[in-house]
């Protein structure tokens, strides 16, 4: 485990991750209302503690979701349990998405690609195009470079460019548009959202 899936995972242990609001996000509510989202099957990756997977599942999808913190895992299973819902959570590095063997009808990440850069792009990239169906859906939020700062240790701020580049040899992008991402303290962040369909192009 690299040392900043340590650092998250003790996060989870001692204190409040920014992005842990223990509700959906609101672009991930706008989007399961307006129909983008694809069933019956979905994965989140990097679900955290579930809360995004979980609202999904009360919406009847079949939903799976993967963090690498084992912490976060637990706390995911008990909020699932404790809404009386069948959610599959397990702990598992976002770059070997394959080991889980099978593909989704709709692959959602909110927050997790804005932590990679350069060669982790393209490994995560790879990882995710191993379990979305072939014209399947992804559907990505990430932090924007529209306004903002990054942080010390914080998410990078993406440009169009650089989901378009990044996603170009597995995703054909359908389109992005401007998003806001929600943290602790009712803080809002200007973000992407962007939908892509698995199968290049070419």
């Amino acid at each position: 485990m690299s040392l900043r899936n340590i650092f998250f995972d003790l996060w989870y242990r001692l204190g409040k991750p920014d992005w842990d609001i223990d509700q959906p996000q609101p672009d991930l509510i706008a989007a399961a209302s307006g129909r983008v989202i694809r069933g019956p099957t979905v994965l989140d990756v990097g679900c955290g503690k579930g809360d995004n997977a979980i609202y999904l599942a009360e919406r009847g999808f079949k939903v799976t979701g993967v963090d690498v913190s084992k912490a976060a895992i637990v706390f995911a299973k008990r909020k699932a349990l404790a809404a009386g819902l069948d959610v599959e959570f397990m702990a598992l590095d976002a770059f070997q998405l394959g080991k889980l063997g099978r593909r989704f009808d709709t692959v959602i990440d909110y927050g997790l690609f804005h932590q990679f850069d350069g060669e982790e792009r393209s490994r995560y990239v790879n990882s995710l195009r191993d379990v979305c169906k072939h014209g399947g859906l992804l559907l990505l939020q990430c932090f924007s470079d529209q306004g903002g700062r990054a942080e010390w240790f914080g998410p990078r701020l993406i440009s169009q460019d650089a989901i378009r580049v990044s996603f170009a040899s597995e995703f054909q992008i359908e389109w992005i548009r401007p998003a806001t991402y929600k943290t602790n303290g009712n803080k809002l962040y200007p973000a992407w959202l962007a939908l892509m369909t698995c199968g290049s192009a070419s």
